[in-house]
């Protein structure tokens, strides 16, 4: 029955054929097939770093603000023959999907999606998007490729004919690090702190800081006791002063007692100063108002003899015709009181002519 199965012969190499065939496709299944990235579409970018990459392996991890996107797929060393200096180059596979986009770009065709992709990640290569090699393990020294925005720093892209989109790096931490202690005088560091060394050496060896630290220490004593004395004499001052303090007190409190009666005698003199001054208001209104009139009879006196003293000064004027008319009149009376005279004369001669009359005869005598 060992070589027979219900009456019909096995044959071995067959049982032996179909069990490696088994093997075979289980195997590849696992390879391709496990993973779930055998028909998933990728893209692949290229980037140069000019440090070295010493740690940086296939299959390191590619990731974004820390979150894992891609791995590396292979590692480069090619020769710049413009400026006549090595490159490492460096291209990462980022599977489809990895990084989630939202707008419309999700409802298109597969092709407009990676054209739709490439223009996003020029975009953000225009925000900073810059790749850093950084350190995966401590023990191992392995290293991975870390993106992240840093904006306002140069762009750097080698431009070369690459069929892949190529992402700008920045140095790594280590690398600026190596370049800072490169600029560094070791040599004058060295010196310095040798010189300092020196200084001190010389410093503590020196007498005169040893009797300065005795000074110090009998200065640190002395100020120690005075403490002491000034805690006793704190003691003592603080009961005078609470002493003080409740003598006080008490004179406030008394103080406070002959306050109060002083106090309610000055409002009632206050009281009485008010109504005696509200009753001479009272009495003085009638005054007040009177000399306000007189005030305003003596103002329009004063007005009036101001228009007189105008007058007076029209009426004294030489060219006025006032003065004309009075010249006349004083003529007209001089000759009247001629005339007076004459007649004096004649009535003193002739005292019969205010009967008779004038004569002829007397009148011709007279001339």
């Amino acid at each position: 029955m060992s070589n027979k199965i219900m009456g019909k012969s096995v044959n071995p190499t067959l049982i032996g054929a179909f069990i490696i065939g088994a093997v075979i496709i289980v195997t590849m299944g696992v390879l391709f097939l496990g993973s779930g990235n055998f028909f998933q579409h990728s893209y692949r970018y290229v980037m140069y770093f000019t440090g070295s990459v010493k740690g940086l392996s296939v299959g390191a991890p590619v990731q974004l603000k820390g979150v894992a996107m891609g791995h590396v797929k292979e590692v480069h060393l090619v020769y710049n023959k413009d400026n006549d200096s090595f490159l490492n180059q460096v291209i990462f596979e980022v599977p489809e999907g990895s990084v989630m986009m939202t707008g419309g770009a999700s409802k298109q065709k597969p092709e407009k999606k990676r054209l739709t992709s490439y223009t996003a990640v020029h975009q953000m290569i225009e925000n900073g998007l810059r790749g850093k090699l950084q350190l995966q393990s401590i023990v191992t020294g392995q290293l991975l490729v870390a993106f992240d925005f840093y904006p306002g720093t140069e762009v750097k892209l080698m431009n070369f004919d690459d069929e892949y989109v190529e992402l700008p790096t920045l140095p790594s931490d280590m690398d600026a690090l190596a370049k800072t202690l490169d600029k560094i005088d070791v040599e004058g560091v060295a010196a310095s702190l040798q010189a300092s060394a020196k200084g001190i050496e010389r410093l503590i060896s020196d007498e005169g800081l040893h009797r300065t630290m005795e000074t110090v220490n009998e200065t640190l004593v002395a100020y120690r006791q005075l403490a002491e004395n000034l805690d006793q004499r704190v003691g003592q001052l603080s009961t005078t002063a609470d002493a003080a303090i409740t003598d006080l007190r008490k004179m406030i409190q008394t103080t406070d007692g002959e306050i109060s009666p002083m106090a309610t005698r000055i409002t009632d003199a206050a009281a009485d100063l008010s109504r005696i001054l509200t009753d001479l208001h009272q009495r003085l209104q009638p005054v007040m108002d009177n000399t306000e009139a007189t005030t305003a009879a003596a103002v329009s006196a004063l007005q009036r003899a101001e228009t007189l003293m105008d007058n007076l000064a029209y009426l004294s004027d030489e060219d006025s015709s006032f003065v004309y008319r009075v010249g006349e009149t004083m003529s007209e009376l001089k000759r009247a009181a001629a005339a007076l005279t004459v007649l004096a004369e004649y009535l003193g001669r002739h005292p019969e002519s205010l009967l008779q009359g004038r004569q002829p005869d007397t009148a011709m005598e007279e001339k």
